[in-house]
């Protein structure tokens, strides 16, 4: 049964420019150590690319809040750890303390003409 639906569009540019002022600060309060990782990992490849990975993992973030009828820092960002598996597809892990009602989130996340979008379905 589906339990909740959220959506979230965000402009790459917009992180490029928060992360390029505040790197450290942004990523403490936003991303996991994991994300941090996945990002920085993305961006020593291709810098563009990192810029829209942050930029997914910050849309399914508040598409994950939406969908659990949360308000946006109800739930501290770096408690939602968005990642890929093994195929590329992306999965959203929340911290225990905070997992209420929440059984099965899935995630979509798309990149395009410099906007990153998620979708997340909560069961």
């Amino acid at each position: 049964m589906i339990k909740g639906i959220g959506i979230d569009l965000v402009d790459i540019e917009k992180i490029r420019k928060i992360l390029e002022l505040r790197r450290e600060k942004f990523y403490s309060r936003v991303y996991s150590e994991a994300e941090v990782k996945a990002i920085e990992s993305v961006k020593s490849k291709n810098e563009n690319r990192g810029f829209e990975k942050a930029a997914g993992y910050f849309a399914a973030k508040e598409a994950f809040l939406k969908a659990a009828g949360r308000g946006l820092f109800s739930i501290p960002l770096n408690k939602i750890t968005v990642l890929n598996d093994e195929s590329g597809q992306p999965y959203i892990d929340i911290d225990i303390n905070f997992k209420q009602n929440v059984s099965s989130a899935k995630v979509s996340i798309s990149h395009d003409k410099g906007f990153a979008c998620a979708v997340v379905v909560i069961q």
